[in-house]
C-alpha cells in the first residue's frame, strides 16, 4: 500500500508540474552570449514572448494570431493539454483504486484494476510530455550549436526544464502504480485458486 501511495504522490506532483511548465513562459530564454556565458534578455514560452526592457521592466506579447503560432508552438501546446488531461483522468480513476480508500472496498479485483488503469493512464501522460519536452529541448540545443547562428541564442527555459521533470515524475508514479496493481491482482487470482484447491469435491448417489 506505501508503493502505491507514494506512486499516487509523485503522479499528482508530476501532474502540477506540468499544468505549471505548460502555462508559464520561460520555454526559451533568448540571450547574448560573451566569452564566458549566455545573459538573459528576453524569453519565450508556448503562450506568449516576454522582453526584459529594463532592470524590473517587462513587455509581454501573447500568441493571440494563428499567424504569431509556428509549428512547434502549436505542436507543443496539443500534446502538452493532452498529457494534462490523461494524466488528470489516471489520477482521477487512480483514487477508486488506492488501498488508502473505501472506494470499491466490496470488490478488490475491481479496485486493483482501478488502480492499473489511472497508473496506465498517468504513464502515457507522461510519456507523452516527455517525448515533447525531449524533442523541444533538442531543437533547443541544436540551434545553439550552429555554426553560422546570431550571438543571441536561445537555451533552454526553466519551465521546460520544469516540464521535463514533471513528466518523468508521471511517467515513474504511473509504472508504480501499474506494478503495484499488478502483484495485488496475481496475489489475489492465487488466492483464489489455492482455496478452490482446498475445497474437496462432493460426490453424489
Amino acid at each position: 500500500m506505501t508503493l502505491q501511495l507514494i506512486g499516487f504522490i509523485m503522479s499528482l506532483g508530476g501532474l502540477c508540474g506540468l499544468i505549471i511548465g505548460t502555462f508559464t513562459n520561460e520555454w526559451k530564454t533568448m540571450g547574448y552570449q560573451n566569452e564566458k556565458s549566455v545573459n538573459r534578455e528576453n524569453y519565450e514560452g508556448l503562450w506568449m514572448e516576454c522582453e526584459v526592457t529594463g532592470v524590473s521592466s517587462i513587455d509581454c506579447t501573447s500568441f493571440n494570431s494563428v499567424l504569431h503560432q509556428n509549428f512547434e508552438i502549436r505542436l507543443a501546446r496539443v500534446i502538452m493539454i493532452t498529457s494534462i488531461v490523461v494524466s488528470s483522468l489516471g489520477l482521477l480513476i487512480a483514487v477508486f483504486g488506492l488501498r488508502c480508500t473505501r472506494c470499491l472496498d466490496e470488490n478488490e479485483r475491481s479496485k486493483d484494476r482501478a488502480a492499473f488503469a489511472g497508473g496506465i493512464l498517468s504513464l502515457c501522460g507522461g510519456l507523452l510530455a516527455l517525448g515533447l519536452t525531449s524533442w523541444f529541448m533538442h531543437g533547443i540545443i541544436d540551434d545553439f550549436y550552429q555554426e553560422d547562428s546570431p550571438k543571441e541564442k536561445f537555451v533552454i527555459g526553466r519551465s521546460l526544464i520544469g516540464a521535463f521533470l514533471a513528466s518523468l515524475l508521471c511517467l515513474f508514479g504511473g509504472m508504480l502504480l501499474c506494478a503495484c496493481s499488478v502483484t495485488h491482482l496475481r496475489f489475489n487470482g492465487n488466492l483464489s485458486k489455492h482455496l478452490i484447491s482446498k475445497i474437496p469435491e462432493k460426490e453424489y448417489v
